[in-house]
Order: structure tokens, then sequence, then C-alpha cells
């Protein structure tokens, strides 16, 4: 299954890994944000319907990444890919 991701999320990821570099003074922590999230598209492209909460109202999957610090919102779309609408902190304000 092909995963896309949408500029924005792909603009949040970037800045949120800027983020963590810069705080911690060491990629360490980003690296570990792009571990887990390979892992989870992975997991997604082989079983996407199990693999996060469904929000009716936004259509939109939501799954938790790190103990839930980080949520990845995704939809699954009629070709049969995936693409990742949002990457945000779960401190954020949330989009439900």
């Amino acid at each position: 299954m092909e995963i896309i991701w949408s500029p924005k999320a792909k603009d949040n990821l970037l800045e949120t890994l800027e983020y963590w570099e810069v705080h911690n003074g060491s990629p360490l922590y980003s690296d570990k944000i792009i571990e887990e999230i390979k892992s989870l598209l992975q997991e997604l492209s082989n079983n996407p319907y199990f693999m996060g909460r469904y929000i009716e109202k936004l259509n939109l999957y939501v799954r938790p990444i790190l103990k839930g610090r980080f949520l990845i919102y995704f939809q699954l779309k009629e070709d049969n890919s995936i693409e990742i609408q949002h990457f945000r902190s779960s401190k954020q304000e949330s989009l439900e």
C-alpha cells in the first residue's frame, strides 16, 4: 500500500525533528521519532484498518506513537493508498 505525506504533515514532521535536535543538542531523539514512524508506516501498509482510532467527523484515523507523545492522522484513500494528513505533538490542541 502506498503511503503519501501531505505537504502540511511533512512540514509538521520536519519542524518537530528540527525542534528536538536543537532543543536536545543532538539528533538522537529525532532519529528515534523517525524510526518509530518507519515502523508504524510499515504496519499501516500491511494492515491499515486495525492501526488507528477512526474519527468520523474528520474522516481520519489517528495513531499515537512514542508512548502517545505524537499523533499521526491519516486517511485511507479510494485508490488503496494511505495519506498522512497531520503529524502533531499530543500536547497541541486536538483536531477533534
